[in-house]
């Protein structure tokens, strides 16, 4: 139930709430990663929920390193509620 609320969380998510949850978590982005994070988000959604791990891993290069890694283990807090 909690997977499917988050899918349908993720389908709907604005560039808005990427910038809220990233201020909360105290780490910064450019406009421009917020751009790839929200593309990414829209256009692999199945995958950030059956294999996590290969979502942030193809979004390497794409965003600053310190962003990368500060994204592992954003996941690695967060990854009880995705299963």
């Amino acid at each position: 139930m909690q997977k499917l609320f988050l899918k349908n969380y993720a389908k709907n998510i604005t560039k808005e709430d990427i910038y809220k949850f990233i201020n909360k978590n105290n780490f910064s982005v450019t406009d421009e990663e917020v751009d790839i994070i929200y593309n990414h988000i829209k256009k692999y959604c199945n995958v950030i929920f059956d294999d996590p791990i290969k979502y942030i891993k193809m979004l390497k290069g794409k965003i600053s390193d310190d962003n990368y890694y500060q994204m592992l283990m954003l996941f690695d807090e967060y990854k009880d509620f995705l299963n």
